[in-house]
């Protein structure tokens, strides 16, 4: 009842903690038409990284303000859909369960057991990014559920 169904709602009622952008790194093609980052979606207190996220975003398919958001401030992808009342639609390309290969592969050390899915998201039919995220399996094993 408390999500709109972005990732990062969902992670914070999972996890009950707020979550903080973390950008590892953020740069554009010569063109400037295409953004590449990764982020890890952090707890704000527990520090923990609960996903890791890589980004190829087509700028030249969205508003400017989106952009200037997106660039210059930690806000998650999400929030900024809804921020600017983006309609989108995602395709699912691959989903796997994987080891993580090196700490630059995933964001998480070597050997970690990871769920990892990528999709591309589409706005008034054009692709505007692709996005692979990394979830550490182990960290939401160990969730404690409150039954109501």
């Amino acid at each position: 009842m408390n999500t709109d169904g972005t990732v990062t709602d969902l992670i914070q009622l999972l996890t009950k903690e707020e979550l903080v952008v973390v950008k590892l790194y953020e740069k554009t093609n010569k063109e400037s038409t295409t953004l590449k980052r990764k982020i890890y979606l952090q707890g704000k207190n527990s520090k923990t990284n609960w996903l890791c996220a890589e980004s190829k975003i087509h700028l030249s398919n969205l508003h400017h303000d989106f952009v200037s958001d997106l660039t210059q401030h930690n806000i998650p992808i999400g929030t900024l859909w809804t921020k600017y009342k983006m309609e989108t639609y995602k395709t699912i390309i691959d989903k796997k369960q994987e080891n993580s290969i090196s700490i630059e592969h995933s964001g998480y050390e070597k050997g970690t057991k990871l769920l990892a899915r990528t999709y591309l998201v589409y706005n008034n039919k054009k692709v505007i990014m692709e996005i692979t995220e990394w979830f550490p399996i182990s960290q939401y094993c160990n969730l404690k559920f409150k039954s109501t």
